[in-house]
């Protein structure tokens, strides 16, 4: 089967069910497992994302949609050369990924239409579903795969259950502040904590700092859609003074953290498995010890 996946967390999914060499075309963004870096790419972003910080990338976002353009387009040329069998997209973030509008545009020009899948996915169960529907297509049983992940997620969901609810503010975005949505909250729950921002499978949306100060969260998570521990780091140190964070409870009591979100948060794949660790490694280590995957999160200071 000659497969293209448009959306990150597809791609992950179809090298872990084995399927990797069927992948023939990935978006601009797949780049997880290290042999999806070298399939040709698709896809391409309206402005160069990796050279701005985040209120630029905001304000261009902003831009595009109120002038009613996509920010991504696909290249047609590629996607003919291809001649896809399968197409898997999302219709749940227009900021994420392709729209489904610039799909349908670039499909009608092939000269077979090819099966289009559109993943919109919301919750954990939903990733779980979406693996054993790729899986069913190309003709692959994912159940042993699926199996496993939903046995460490019980795992963390039963050691937590009794565990004392710490309440937790998720931040998915700096500047501007945005909360959380769709699978974090539920992740926060499954790890043992309460997240006061956001609503479990409801879109993320914009987050000020007086709500943030006043619910006031024991635990506080940084983890900024599609960045790494590196590059949140990096963007915190930039707008650290923006804001009076040191009012914050978790500031004064050192429950700040910053997280790889780019692999473990903000893509919709087998990974948030290992998000879902991390989270009740930071919440409950009386509980869990050395389960995060290595460098996936710091404890945040203030330099003095």
């Amino acid at each position: 089967m000659r497969i293209v996946s448009l959306l990150p967390s597809a791609t992950e999914i179809l090298y872990a069910l084995g399927l990797g060499d069927q992948v023939l075309g990935v978006s601009h963004e797949c780049d997880f497992p290290e042999p999806a870096r070298s399939k040709p790419a698709v896809t391409r972003c309206a402005f160069d994302y990796q050279k701005m910080n985040q209120q630029q990338i905001d304000d261009a976002v902003r831009s595009l949609a109120q002038q009613g353009k996509s920010l991504y387009e696909i290249d047609d040329a590629k996607l003919q050369e291809i001649d896809p069998d399968l197409i898997i997209t999302q219709e749940l973030c227009h900021v994420c990924a392709i729209t489904p509008d610039e799909v349908n545009r670039a499909t009608a020009k092939l000269k077979r239409q090819p099966q289009i899948l559109s993943l919109n996915t919301k919750l954990l169960e939903d990733v779980f579903s979406d693996m054993v529907r790729i899986g069913e297509i190309a003709g692959v049983d994912a159940r042993q795969k699926v199996d496993s992940l939903q046995k460490r997620v019980k795992r963390v969901a039963s050691q937590c259950l009794y565990a004392n609810q710490v309440s937790v503010g998720c931040i998915e975005w700096l500047d501007p502040l945005w909360r959380t949505g769709h699978w974090i909250p539920e992740m926060v729950r499954l790890a043992g904590g309460s997240e006061l921002f956001a609503e479990i499978a409801r879109p993320s949306r914009s987050l000020s700092f007086e709500e943030l100060e006043q619910k006031n969260p024991e635990v506080l998570i940084l983890m900024p859609c599609g960045y790494s521990l590196e590059k949140t780091r990096k963007e915190f140190d930039a707008v650290i003074e923006k804001y009076p964070w040191r009012r914050l409870q978790a500031f004064k009591t050192g429950q700040v953290f910053l997280v790889d979100a780019n692999s473990y948060f903000s893509r919709s794949g087998p990974r948030l498995v290992e998000g879902l660790e991390l989270l009740a490694e930071i919440l409950h280590p009386e509980y869990f010890t050395n389960v995060a995957p290595v460098h996936s999160y710091i404890r945040f200071e203030f330099q003095v």
